[in-house]
């Protein structure tokens, strides 16, 4: 149990710490689907085949991670998720072929649910009062790692710097993570049966599979950003590797801006109404920089700054709603999410190969919309828009 103030801010700067060393992996994707895709000779649609594995990685630690949250603890969950996540990073530099890169992904994918279900049910507790703007602030962690991955990875493959070569380089901020995890502390959190909802009750509740569907899309539209902004630009405009990730870091620049400052906004406006108003701008950043072709795309970039507080602001939502087993209902959430989204993943991949990049780039808008519709159905469900 946390029981100094020393102690809980060193839990914050872990968790952190996770996030930020998170997004230095997960921001590299876009930057190394070229050169997957030219080394093991494959296409798109095997890219999406691949990046599945990491998701069936995040459903398998997405259910398992809100169990152990609940059964062992908080703690145990961080070093199980952390030791597994590096793990498959440091697989990585040595992968030979399309086998070998499915495996690292869903190893990593694994260790990564495990970090992310305990870090954000984790937040609330730690920020009663003001849940949004700390789960927005440790999300732009991950904005701020995916920053910093992209203002480097272009200008290294560039300057002949090998994919295998900066994956080794980032399992060493992931070897840290092991040891962080190993030293935190974190709270007891109980949860009393008297006061919980009936996990039976849980599976039947519609308010659970309409959060799965507005997850769901809000989850496809930034993975369509984050994996195949840089394919879009390249094969689109032939821009090469460096200026297409001039555009990616500006996006993820933005991104991260957006996790910083959005709490405060979505702390002011509502939670439910401010999401709202933050996906209605990313669609339409995200179509009019589709419709200006070449000079849009600085306004595609620009859409980072909305769609970055959809994931953590809906972890709220969530915690709100289901807030005697939060843990459990985010786990159950987010996996049943993960399996809708390699459906709809695959989909956008295999668009890629049969229209080309630039129609299927309209996914994206199409996935933020279909997010604001179901968010609004849920409003009008639970009737009470603070949630």
């Amino acid at each position: 149990m946390i029981t100094t103030k020393g102690n809980k801010i060193f839990l914050i700067f872990t968790l952190f710490y996770i996030y930020f060393t998170m997004a230095l992996f997960d921001s590299s994707r876009g930057n190394f689907i070229p050169f997957f895709i030219q080394e093991f000779n494959i296409n798109n649609t095997i890219i999406s085949l691949v990046l599945s594995l990491f998701t069936l990685g995040n459903i398998i630690g997405s259910f398992l991670g809100g169990h152990f949250c609940e059964k062992y603890g908080h703690k145990t969950v961080y070093i199980i998720g952390s030791v597994t996540s590096t793990i498959g990073v440091l697989i990585a530099p040595f992968t030979q072929n399309v086998y070998m890169l499915g495996l690292f992904y869903f190893i990593y994918g694994v260790g990564r649910q495990f970090l992310c279900i305990g870090i954000d049910s984790m937040i609330p507790v730690l920020s009663v009062g003001f849940e949004s703007i700390l789960m927005n602030i440790t999300h732009f962690m991950f904005g701020l790692g995916s920053f910093a991955g992209q203002s480097v990875y272009g200008r290294l493959l560039s300057n002949g710097i090998s994919w295998r070569t900066i994956y080794l380089y980032i399992g060493i901020f992931f070897v840290v993570s092991v040891i962080l995890t190993l030293m935190v502390k974190t709270p007891n959190i109980q949860v009393h049966s008297e006061m919980s909802f009936k996990r039976k009750d849980m599976y039947k509740n519609t308010l659970i599979y309409m959060f799965v569907v507005a997850l769901t899309f809000a989850l496809i539209a930034e993975t369509i950003v984050q994996t195949w902004f840089i394919s879009y630009m390249t094969d689109s405009y032939s821009l090469n590797p460096a200026d297409a990730a001039k555009y990616a870091s500006v996006f993820f620049l933005l991104f991260a801006l957006g996790r910083l400052i959005g709490g405060f906004i979505i702390n002011k406006t509502g939670t439910s109404r401010g999401l709202k108003l933050f996906l209605i701008a990313a669609a339409v950043c995200m179509l009019t920089g589709l419709q200006m072709k070449r000079e849009g795309l600085i306004l595609v970039a620009a859409s980072g700054i909305f769609i970055s507080i959809t994931f953590p602001t809906m972890m709220v939502l969530i915690s709100s709603a289901f807030n005697h087993n939060s843990s459990f209902a985010i786990g159950l959430i987010v996996t049943l999410s993960n399996i809708l989204f390699v459906v709809l993943f695959n989909i956008t991949g295999a668009l890629n190969d049969l229209l080309g990049s630039y129609s299927a780039f309209y996914m994206a808008p199409i996935s933020i919309l279909c997010c604001l519709v179901m968010l609004i159905a849920i409003s009008r469900k639970t009737k009470n828009e603070s949630i």
